[in-house]
């Protein structure tokens, strides 16, 4: 039993509370930038000028069950203007995942994340990463 709560403790520090990945093109192509916090941070960010000079063609937010993480996407940076679209986590995993951004969404500019959890809740604690979030190389 010590073992096994070992090893939920260290998946809970290693796995990511939220990811947010953006591509320039539709469907996971083009550039990309890759956001994510271990630490379930509530911020602003703004998304990458070598991203937003081009546009957003597809996005994907990933959510761990245990952090709670809420997104919400903007059109100016330091979130700011108006709020694109939002989505909150889910069970087991909050994924959110747009092929193809809307001509409005193409030129997001920043996103925001609020309302996680910081501390996991080791009965409900889901070890899956957000492993489709991550782009591969």
């Amino acid at each position: 039993m010590f073992k096994q709560l070992i090893i939920l403790v260290l998946l809970a520090v290693a796995a990511n509370a939220w990811s947010f990945t953006v591509w320039t093109e539709d469907n996971r192509a083009g550039k990309h930038r890759y956001y994510f916090d271990v630490k379930a941070g509530n911020n602003c960010f703004n998304f990458d000028s070598e991203i937003t000079r081009e546009r957003v063609g597809s996005f994907s937010f990933c959510s761990m069950a245990w952090t709670r993480c809420t997104v919400s996407i903007h059109s100016e940076p330091n979130c700011n203007g108006e709020n694109l679209g939002s989505a909150t986590a889910a069970e087991p995993i909050g994924r959110w995942y747009k092929a193809s951004t809307s001509s409005k969404g193409s030129y997001m500019k920043s996103f925001r994340i609020q309302g996680c959890k910081g501390v996991p809740e080791l009965g409900n604690l889901d070890n899956q990463v957000c492993s489709a979030d991550i782009p591969y190389l």
